[in-house]
């Protein structure tokens, strides 16, 4: 039986998912949460009843695995390939995960917000079959909705000058590590490697060849000033994934 991936197309943990599954070779399908409509749903299926049911999530048989690390790991016993977890480094992958995590949902809260500012991010968040028309009228309940997506994830949208201040903090220590250790975090191709990488999705999202996305929606994900700022960074995530993106089929 081939694994489900309940995820967001644009979600940097579903990415990290993917990639993982990727990298090892396995076979899955993909489903598309769609935030709010989905949200019942979705905590039916994780089975939690307080707190926020996110994606992505992995449906392999009888297992329902719900966080990207721990997809990644199952990737790991399952699949083949090189270890993206190498033997007695466990706790440095875990650092890189968590330098990663704090980072982008900062990212994530600076992308929510130019979202709400631009009705053009707004209709391309809907579900693509929509006519445009259709999204056009929608505006209005699609922003609550992405008001409630903040809510849910705690994001505090009144100031977002902290969120940038937590971002360059993100990336200065992934800049400090690859300056000790480059082109690898750990020396070779890891899954922290992978973590710092989806990271840099909240400063200007990979290129359409590895996550096509609608015009107004990438320039939301895109903060320029950041981007200039940490070109070096952008330069190695793009080389990172030349080298080590491949799609399973």
């Amino acid at each position: 039986m081939v694994a489900t991936l309940v995820q967001l197309d644009i979600s940097p943990w579903s990415e990290r998912a993917r990639w993982a599954f990727d990298h090892h070779g396995l076979a899955y399908t993909t489903v598309e949460h769609v935030p709010v409509i989905g949200e019942r749903k979705l905590r039916r299926l994780v089975g939690r009843r307080d707190g926020p049911a996110t994606v992505p999530v992995l449906i392999d048989g009888d297992a329902v695995i719900a966080d990207s690390w721990d997809i990644a790991r199952h990737a790991e016993r399952i699949g083949s390939g090189a270890p993206l977890f190498p033997e007695g480094r466990l706790d440095e992958v875990r650092r890189w995960n968590d330098v990663a995590d704090a980072a982008m949902r900062s990212g994530r809260a600076l992308a929510v917000a130019a979202t709400l500012r631009d009705p053009a991010a707004l209709d391309e968040s809907m579900p693509p079959q929509m006519p445009g028309w259709v999204r056009r009228l929608l505006r209005p309940i699609n922003r609550q909705a992405m008001r409630w997506f903040a809510r849910k994830y705690g994001l505090s949208l009144a100031d977002l000058a902290p969120h940038e201040a937590r971002q360059r903090e993100g990336f200065d220590a992934l800049r400090a590590g690859l300056t000790a250790s480059a082109p690898y975090l750990l020396g070779s191709f890891s899954y922290a490697d992978i973590a710092a990488a989806t990271l840099l999705q909240g400063v200007q999202p990979v290129a359409d060849e590895y996550l096509p996305l609608g015009p107004a929606t990438r320039a939301g994900w895109t903060q320029p000033a950041l981007a200039r700022e940490y070109a070096d960074l952008l330069k190695w995530r793009d080389e990172l994934y030349r080298k080590h993106r491949r799609r399973s089929t």
